[in-house]
């Protein structure tokens, strides 16, 4: 196109007629958010659930201490009964087990992947879980916290990883946050039943 001489406008100053990306760009785009709104994601939901049922418990686990100390620290049971030396032991010895957890997870990851990782770390949340309810000592109770905080360690190193391979961009951002909101959930659990 040849511009006219005569014409007083700069070419500079001159309003695109499109955008700066072209219609088969768009078209692209258009097309990718019809289809991620037309998939079927029941299954997909389904599989976040179950995984994120790992968060709950880490939650769960992670405020436990807080209503069971002070009846423990009262227990007429005195196999039971905590002393200030195994309160603040039953309180923080989970947290050595995440970071063992978490840092198992590096391997676990690689080795097993991230789906039986998950469901690995179901044995020694039971396990913990088991040893805790069925105390006949303190030394059950503290063994218990360290399994449930290595369980909560794998699963909050494996589960975001899991739900982001699994997921669509179409709503990978909303089952992204399901971990955070289920451990949550599992501390306000355990508060509504200590009350």
């Amino acid at each position: 196109a040849t511009l006219d001489p005569r014409s007083k406008e700069p070419l500079l100053c001159r309003e695109p007629r499109e955008d700066y990306q072209s219609l088969k760009e768009k078209d692209a785009q258009q097309a990718e958010q019809e289809y991620y709104r037309t998939l079927k994601n029941h299954r997909l939901f389904l599989a976040t659930f179950a995984a994120v049922l790992g968060n709950f418990s880490f939650g769960f686990a992670l405020v436990y201490t807080s209503p069971v100390i002070p009846a423990l620290e009262k227990s007429l049971v005195r196999n039971l009964r905590l002393t200030e030396a195994t309160a603040s032991w039953f309180g923080s010895v989970f947290t050595l087990g995440v970071a063992a957890g978490g840092l198992g997870t590096m391997y676990f990851n690689d080795y097993l992947g991230r789906k039986l990782s998950i469901m690995f770390s179901a044995v020694p949340s039971a396990i913990g879980y088991l040893f805790m309810t069925s105390a006949q000592g303190t030394w059950m109770l503290l063994v218990g916290r360290l399994l449930t905080g290595f369980a909560g360690g794998v699963t909050s190193a494996s589960i975001p990883v899991y739900i982001s391979e699994i997921s669509h961009p179409g709503v990978r951002g909303a089952l992204g946050s399901c971990p955070q909101i289920m451990a949550v959930l599992g501390a306000l659990f355990l508060y509504a039943l200590g009350k």
